[in-house]
C-alpha cells in the first residue's frame, strides 16, 4: 500500500460509513447474513473504486532515432576556430536541431541546461571555457542526473591568439619589493613575441619569447619609490596574434608607508635587526614597558618573560600582530611556561613529545563498484587497490609513521586505529588482503563517511597528519556526498594524496575535479602499470635529508606546509646550530621544521591577531643561516603575515581587479556611509560596506585615491581549447569526437544513450470492479443453488 496513490481520497470517508451499517444488519438479521456480507463488500469495493486507485510505474524507453541538439558556441572567443564546424556537424546528423549562441560572454552551462531535453543528447562545437552563469561542472552534473549525455568536439584553433595577465597583490609596501607574476597564454603549441611590463609608464622588463606548450609564466618585483596608485601595464607584441584586445593589461597597485614594527631587543645589531629595517619603519627598545596601537607588529627578539608583557595579550587580541624569536633567554629559557605571554603563543614552552613520524590514514574504497573487472577476465578493482596499498605502505617515505585504515563502500568503519607501521607489516597487510565488499541491497556509504572517520582518528592522534585516499573515483554519481567531501577536504587542511585506480587513461572519474576544488595531489593509478612507480611518485621521490648527513652540532629544515602564505615558493636551504624545543598547541599550524619533526615556525590566529613563533634564535649564534640573503624571505614573511593589512583600519577599499562587461564588488572600511559615483552602497557589517560597479570601459577607475584597474573582457582571457574540457565531458558521461567521428562513431553512442524515463499512472479500479462483480455473481449463484435445493 506504500506504493499506492487515490486520485479523490476524499470518498474513502464513506467506508467506515458503511463498514457500520454492515455490522448493524449482522447484529439484527441473523438469516440474511451471508447477503449483508456480501453487499458490504461490494460497496466498500465500489467506494474505493470511485476514489481512484493508482500506482506510479517508472518505464524507461529506448529511442532507435536520439534526440540530438547541436550546440555552436559563436561567442567572440571563437573567432580563432573555424566557425563552419557546428554547421557540418548538424547536416551529418540525421533530424539533430541546431542551436548558436554569441556575445561577448559565454554562459556554457547555462545554454547546456536551456537545450537539454531528458533522453537526448547535447553536442558542444566550444572552446571549453564558462565565464559566466552556472559553473560547467555543475551543469552537466545535472544534465547528466535528467539522463541527458553531453559530447563534445575535438577543435583546433585555425589561427593562434595570446593574451596577458598580471597577479598579483593590490597593496605594496614603499620601498620593499612588491612581487607579481606575468601569465601568457596562447592558442596554438607555440608562440613567438615580445612581452614588455611597465610601471607608471617606465619599461621594467622586455623579452622576446619563442615558447612551447600552451602558457608561461613569469616571476618579478618592482620597488616602488612613492606611496599612493600606481599601474603596472604588461604589453604583447607578436605578429602571430589574431586578436590584440587581450594583448595588454592593467594592475593598480595601491603603495603604503612602510609599517610601523616595534622590536625589543637587547642586541645593538643583529641579522634579524638588518632584515627588518630593509622593509619596516622600524622602532627598537631594549625592553618592552607597554604597547601603542600605532604599530603593526611586535617582534620580541630573545626576551625574558615580563608582566609588563601581559598586556601584549589584548594587542593582539584587538587585532596586533606578535612575533618571538627564540634564543638563550626565551621560551624555556626565559619564563614563559604557564605564563600569559604563552597563552598568546602558539606553541607551549616544554620539548616536543615528538615519536618520529607522522599519522597516515588510508582510505580505501570497497563499494560495490570495485568488484568490477579491470580487463575481461583480469584483476577486479579491489585487488588492484589492495595491492597498490600493500604496497605504497612499503615505500621508505612512510616507515616511520603511524598507519590507520578507514575503509567506505558497502558501510563505512576503522579497519584498524593508527599504529606505528615497523614491526606491524604483516598485521596491515593481513587487514587490508582480507577487505571485501559485503552483498545486499542497502545503499552504499560515500567517500564523505570516511572522510569523518579518517578526520576523527586524526584527531585522536597527535603530531602531523596525512590522507590517502584509494577508489576507483566514481565519487561525482553522487553529488550531495560529493560537495559535502569537497567541504571536508578543505576544513581537514592536511596533506590529501588522492589515487584514482582506472583500467584506461581516458576512463570517466571524479577524482581529478575533488582535486582541483580542493588542492588535494592527484594520482592516476593506470592497471596494469607498476605499483612501484606510482609509489615513487606519491614520495616526490625525494628522500628527506637526514640529521647523520649534516655535520655534527648541525640541524636541517625543511618546509611542512608549502600552502601557506609564508612558505609558498619559497626555498628554503638552511641550517641550525641551536634551538628552543617547544611544543606546537593543538590548532596551530607548524611551517618549517627540522629533519627530526621539531618546529622551529609555528603560527596561528589568537582573536583578530596574528602570531608567530620562531624557536631559534636572531642569527647572531644558532641561526645565521636564516637570515642570509638567499633565505631572509623567511623572516619578512613572517612579519608580513603578521601585520596583515598595512593599511589603516578605516578609509580601507578592497576590490580586485575586474573584467569590462562584468559587475566589480567593492569592499569599504569606514565609519560613515561613503559615497561612490552613481553605485548603490550597502552596508554588510559593522563599518563595512559594499558596492557594485558596472564598468563601461578599460582603463583605471578611482576612489579617492584608490586604483581598480578594468581591463578586456573576462572573453578573451582564456584562449584555445580548454585543456580541461575532455575530462569535464568525461565525467558526465559522455565523450570527445573528432569531426571525422560524428557520423558513425557520436550517433551510434547516442543511440545508446538516448534513454528516456517516464513516469505513467496505472489505475487499480478495473480490478477492485471486477472483484466486486465476481462477489456478487458469486452470492447470486450460491442464493439460486441453495433455492433449487430448497
Amino acid at each position: 500500500m506504500e506504493n499506492v496513490f487515490f486520485s479523490e481520497p476524499r470518498l474513502l470517508w464513506a467506508l467506515p460509513i458503511v463498514i457500520i451499517l454492515g455490522l448493524i444488519g449482522l447484529h439484527q438479521k441473523r438469516n440474511n447474513k451471508l447477503i449483508i456480507i456480501s453487499r458490504t463488500t461490494i460497496f466498500c469495493l465500489l467506494i474505493i473504486a470511485l476514489a481512484n486507485p493508482y500506482m506510479v510505474v517508472t518505464e524507461i524507453t529506448q529511442s532507435k532515432r536520439p534526440l540530438i541538439t547541436v550546440i555552436s558556441d559563436e561567442t567572440a572567443s571563437m573567432e580563432i576556430f573555424d566557425f563552419n564546424t557546428a554547421q557540418r556537424i548538424h547536416e551529418n546528423l540525421p533530424n539533430s536541431q541546431y542551436r548558436m549562441f554569441s556575445g561577448m560572454s559565454t554562459p556554457l552551462g547555462d545554454k547546456i541546461l536551456q537545450y537539454a531535453q531528458q533522453g537526448g543528447s547535447l553536442v558542444l562545437v566550444t572552446d571549453g571555457y564558462n565565464n559566466q552563469g552556472m559553473e560547467l561542472k555543475e551543469a552537466l552534473s545535472l544534465a547528466r542526473s535528467s539522463n541527458v549525455t553531453v559530447f563534445g568536439i575535438e577543435t583546433e584553433p585555425v589561427f593562434n591568439d595570446a593574451s596577458v595577465e598580471i597577479s598579483g597583490s593590490n597593496t605594496a609596501v614603499l620601498g620593499g619589493d612588491y612581487p607579481f607574476s606575468v601569465t601568457l597564454r596562447w592558442a596554438l603549441d607555440e608562440f613567438e613575441g615580445t612581452l614588455v611590463v611597465y610601471a607608471d609608464n617606465n619599461e621594467i622588463f622586455r623579452d622576446d619569447l619563442s615558447d612551447a606548450g600552451k602558457t608561461a609564466s613569469i616571476k618579478m618585483a618592482h620597488n616602488f619609490k612613492s606611496t599612493g596608485n600606481h599601474v603596472l601595464r604588461a604589453n604583447i607584441v607578436s605578429n602571430d596574434d589574431q586578436q590584440r584586445e587581450n594583448n595588454e593589461y592593467l594592475k593598480a597597485v595601491y603603495v603604503v608607508p612602510k609599517p610601523e614594527v616595534l622590536l625589543i631587543t637587547d642586541e645593538d645589531s643583529s641579522p634579524l635587526a638588518s632584515v627588518l629595517n630593509q622593509h619596516y619603519q622600524l622602532t627598537q627598545m631594549s625592553e618592552f614597558t607597554s604597547i601603542s596601537n600605532k604599530y603593526k607588529t611586535v617582534v620580541l627578539d630573545n626576551q625574558k618573560y615580563s608582566t609588563n608583557m601581559n598586556a601584549l595579550k589584548d594587542y593582539v587580541r584587538d587585532g596586533g600582530g606578535l612575533v618571538v624569536i627564540g634564543g638563550t633567554s626565551s621560551y624555556d629559557y626565559g619564563g614563559y611556561r604557564d605564563s600569559t605571554l604563552e597563552d598568546v603563543l602558539p606553541v607551549n614552552s616544554y620539548p616536543s613529545r615528538f615519536e618520529g613520524g607522522k599519522t597516515v590514514v588510508l582510505i580505501m574504497d570497497i563499494s560495490g563498484s570495485t568488484r568490477r573487472e579491470m580487463s575481461v577476465g583480469g584483476t577486479t578493482f579491489l585487488e588492484y587497490e589492495k595491492a597498490l596499498s600493500i604496497e605504497l605502505l612499503k615505500s621508505p617515505e612512510f616507515q616511520d609513521d603511524r598507519v590507520g585504515l578507514v575503509v567506505f563502500g558497502t558501510e563505512a568503519f576503522v579497519g584498524f586505529k593508527p599504529t606505528t607501521i615497523a614491526g606491524k607489516h604483516f598485521m596491515i597487510n593481513e587487514r587490508i588482503s582480507s577487505l571485501s565488499p559485503k552483498t545486499g541491497t542497502q545503499e552504499e556509504t560515500q567517500l564523505d563517511d570516511g572522510l569523518r572517520l579518517a578526520w576523527d582518528l586524526l584527531n585522536s592522534s597527535g603530531g602531523e597528519g596525512e590522507l590517502i585516499v584509494v577508489s576507483d573515483g566514481r565519487v561525482r554519481e553522487y553529488p550531495e556526498a560529493f560537495a559535502r567531501s569537497v567541504e571536508m577536504i578543505t576544513d581537514i587542511e592536511v596533506t590529501t594524496h588522492l589515487i584514482e585506480v582506472k583500467s584506461f587513461a581516458d576512463a570517466p572519474g571524479g577524482f581529478q575535479e575533488l582535486a582541483a576544488k580542493t588542492g588535494a595531489n592527484y594520482h592516476l593509478a593506470l592497471y596494469p602499470g607498476s605499483v612501484t612507480i606510482r609509489t615513487e611518485e606519491l614520495a616526490d621521490l625525494e628522500e628527506p635529508i637526514k640529521e647523520d648527513d649534516l655535520e655534527e652540532g648541525l640541524y636541517g629544515l625543511r618546509i611542512l606546509n608549502p600552502n601557506h602564505y609564508i612558505t609558498s615558493d619559497l626555498n628554503l636551504d638552511a641550517n641550525l646550530t641551536g634551538f628552543n624545543d617547544v611544543t606546537p598547541k593543538s590548532g596551530s599550524q607548524r611551517l618549517v621544521v627540522m629533519h627530526s619533526g621539531k618546529p622551529v615556525l609555528t603560527t596561528w590566529r589568537y582573536g583578530l591577531g596574528r602570531v608567530a613563533s620562531m624557536s631559534t634564535d636572531d642569527g647572531v649564534g644558532w641561526a645565521p643561516d636564516i637570515y642570509s640573503a638567499r633565505n631572509s624571505q623567511l623572516i619578512s614573511r613572517t612579519v608580513n603575515w603578521a601585520v596583515g593589512d598595512p593599511r589603516p583600519e578605516f578609509g580601507r577599499i578592497d576590490a580586485d581587479d575586474g573584467w569590462l562587461g562584468t559587475p566589480l564588488e567593492i569592499t569599504i572600511a569606514s565609519q560613515n556611509l561613503p559615497k561612490i559615483g552613481s553605485s548603490q552602497v550597502e552596508k554588510v557589517g559593522e563599518n563595512r560596506y559594499s558596492a557594485i560597479l558596472n564598468p563601461n570601459r578599460k582603463g583605471v577607475y578611482y576612489i579617492g585615491d584608490y586604483g581598480i584597474a578594468v581591463n578586456y573582457p573576462r572573453e578573451f582571457r582564456d584562449v584555445g581549447l580548454n585543456p580541461e574540457f575532455s575530462n569535464l565531458i568525461m565525467a558526465s558521461g559522455g565523450r570527445l569526437f573528432s569531426e571525422s567521428e560524428v557520423k558513425s562513431n557520436l550517433l551510434e553512442e547516442a543511440r545508446k544513450k538516448s534513454k528516456i524515463t517516464v513516469q505513467q499512472r496505472e489505475s487499480q479500479r478495473v480490478i477492485l470492479l471486477f472483484v466486486a462483480l465476481i462477489i456478487f455473481l458469486a452470492e447470486t449463484i450460491f442464493r439460486k443453488l441453495k433455492k433449487v435445493k430448497r
